[in-house]
């Protein structure tokens, strides 16, 4: 090379650098620079704008064409620039894509879901996005959320239960429809049934246990379900129609015969709601042979007397029966009667239809509580006998001597009556006295027995009036001479010809008597040398004349209630059923004899024969006694009209 071409050449290289000093970074110690570590070292060079004519001219393809020059990358400019993966959308900086927009990654779309495209927002996509308040849930148009899940509204939940932004588990107190209920906080799997006209789907669902057309419905007494206040099927509490025997009840009016008893169920009348003396007569138990047969003491079967038939007792009435009338009344006999008698439910006297059976006459001498009425001026020497002497005892024991309820039930005997004395009517010396006192009567003698034991014999010793109170407060009356006749039967005996009834006295030992003897032991045992009686003659069929024992005797001549039998303890029954028609006690009827005075007014008795010393007769009755009468020998039976 000359040396002109040398120079040109480098005098070309020298112009280059000059035009391109304003793109390149100045060397250090430069002379056009400070030195190094200046201020002007660490100042950035600013740049020339790229000239251009139109967008393509432009690596961010926006050329602002009144300055020919590029425009910086913006998410604005209408141009897909910088590393947007759309136009102003997607990349770094700028906002996320709709859906079609292009895409690499799931946030470069505001679905959050990318395939090349955004794709448009679905309750599939395992992306909470849309108007979804949780992952593919809650929103428009989506499934509602699970518990847990975040919420707006409680439209968003399954649920229907939004608190706090998070849809939370259904309860019956949430105020909602939800869960597996049927209606609102109700019916469904574990939950309380609904209320009468409440959606449904099943029985279970409804407090009424009656689900049609899928509503609850209103109990009613023909639904064939136990519902709303019943105490059984159809019957009790308010429904406005009494329950049958044995169905469930918790109060006596529940019960069409008026009696819930011990075990709340419906009794077959009244008087037999407790357990001594209401359901313990029958075979067996205590004092009887073998298990317990028992049933309700007010228990009857059917006899018909001239074309009319009642339902005659299969029981004499025992004492526990006794206890629940006087209870039930709390003594107060007189103001039953009034009232029965104001409602013309008393019946006329089976001998003279012009005479009720309680006629007024005779209201005076019932009781009107159990203790009396201390303003009673009754005499006693004109109305009361003391026991054992037949003197007048004067003294706060018998006053009052007619308002006292036990003096009615109790050891006190009053004028006219059948004996001089109490005999048969106090608890010792000997006693054989049923209604339960106490420990001691109120002449101090002993019970000799617990009350459990008194209230399953029959009543005794007590008069006509009171007995009669009784029946009618049971829905009967005593019986007639007639119908315990017709019970009976037409044969020798109500059970038929044989055997007769053993009468054994009482100068034997405890353990030679039924239940504790049999007829076989008898014939062959211990007791034998003094008691043998013949294969025609048995203690089984009948109480009769010293032939019973329970509790067994203890041989101090003091314990001769023993002697006396829970009702139907014997095998001895008429054709119907009836027990001790023969045997055990006499028994008041309704045969009376009508005097405007009660000591004169009197009563015939049915013939059973007794525990004692009388004899029975199917065709005659026993006797006419004052209807004040009381006797430790006499004992009563109820009838009742014919369903």
């Amino acid at each position: 090379m000359n040396i002109r071409a040398l120079w040109i050449s480098l005098l070309a290289a020298t112009s280059t650098v000059a035009c391109n000093s304003t793109n390149a970074e100045e060397p250090a110690g430069s002379e056009n620079g400070a030195d190094a570590g200046g201020p002007a070292a660490d100042a950035a060079p600013t740049p020339t704008p790229q000239a251009c004519t139109k967008n393509a001219d432009c690596d961010s393809k926006v050329c602002n064409v009144g300055l020919s020059t590029c425009a910086a990358p913006s998410p604005t400019d209408g141009a897909q620039n910088a590393d947007e993966t759309d136009i102003d959308c997607g990349g770094s900086g700028a906002k996320a894509c709709d859906v079609a927009k292009k895409c690499k990654a799931a946030s470069d779309c505001a679905s959050g879901v990318c395939n090349e495209t955004c794709q448009a927002p679905t309750s599939t996509d395992g992306v909470k996005n849309g108007n979804e308040t949780g992952v593919d849930c809650g929103g428009t148009g989506n499934p509602r959320c699970g518990d847990g899940l975040a919420c707006a509204t409680r439209d968003d939940c399954t649920s229907s239960v939004c608190t706090a932004g998070t849809c939370t588990k259904p309860t019956t107190a949430d105020s909602v429809k939800n869960g597996t209920e049927t209606d609102v906080d109700c019916g469904g799997d574990g939950n309380p049934p609904c209320a009468d006209l409440k959606a449904c789907l099943v029985a279970n669902d409804c407090s009424s246990s009656v689900c049609k057309t899928s509503v609850c419905q209103v109990p009613t007494t023909t639904d064939e379900v136990k519902n709303g206040t019943e105490t059984d099927v159809d019957c009790g509490g308010t429904s406005g129609k009494t329950c049958a025997v044995q169905k469930a009840c918790l109060v006596a009016g529940d019960c069409t015969s008026g009696g819930c008893d011990y075990t709340k169920k419906c009794a077959e009348r009244r008087s037999c709601t407790g357990h001594y003396g209401g359901d313990t007569c029958g075979f067996g138990g205590d004092g009887s042979v073998g298990a317990a047969q028992h049933e309700s003491c007010c228990a009857t079967a059917d006899v018909t007397v001239s074309g009319t038939t009642t339902s005659l007792g299969k029981y004499q009435v025992t004492a526990g029966r006794m206890r629940t009338f006087l209870t039930s009344v709390n003594g107060n006999v007189r103001g039953f009667i009034q009232g029965l008698r104001a409602q013309n439910k008393i019946p006329s006297m089976p001998t003279n239809a012009q005479q009720l059976l309680m006629p007024a006459v005779w209201d005076t001498y019932l009781p009107t509580s159990m203790v009396g009425d201390p303003g009673e001026t009754k005499d006693c020497d004109s109305d009361g006998y003391n026991y054992g002497t037949g003197a007048c005892k004067a003294s706060s024991t018998y006053a009052p001597m007619y308002t006292s309820a036990t003096n009615h039930v109790g050891p006190t005997v009053f004028k006219a009556n059948s004996q001089p004395s109490v005999q048969g009517c106090n608890y010792g010396g000997p006693g054989v006295h049923m209604y339960y006192l106490g420990a001691k009567d109120y002449f101090g003698e002993d019970a000799e027995y617990t009350q459990d034991i008194y209230d399953q014999k029959p009543m005794q010793c007590v008069d006509w009036l009171v007995a009669q109170a009784f029946c009618l407060w049971d829905g009967g009356r005593l019986e007639t001479l007639a119908e315990w006749s017709a019970a009976w039967g037409s044969t020798a005996l109500p059970w038929g010809t044989a055997p007769t009834p053993k009468s054994q006295g009482f100068d034997t030992y405890a353990g030679c008597r039924f239940p504790t003897a049999s007829d076989v032991s008898l014939r062959g045992g211990a007791c034998a040398t003094t008691l043998i009686p013949s294969t025609t003659q048995s203690v089984e069929y009948a109480n009769y004349m010293g032939s019973y024992e329970w509790p067994t005797l203890i041989n101090d001549g003091n314990d001769y209630s023993a002697y006396i039998a829970p009702p139907g303890r014997h095998r001895g029954r008429s054709a119907g059923g009836h027990a001790d028609i023969v045997g055990n006690l006499l028994e008041m009827t309704s045969n009376v004899s009508y005097n405007a005075s009660p000591f004169s007014a009197t009563s015939t008795w049915a013939a059973n024969g007794s525990w004692e010393v009388h004899g029975y007769n199917a065709r005659a009755g026993y006797g006419n006694y004052s209807v004040m009468s009381k006797y430790g020998k006499q004992g009563m039976r109820c009838s009742y009209p014919k369903p």
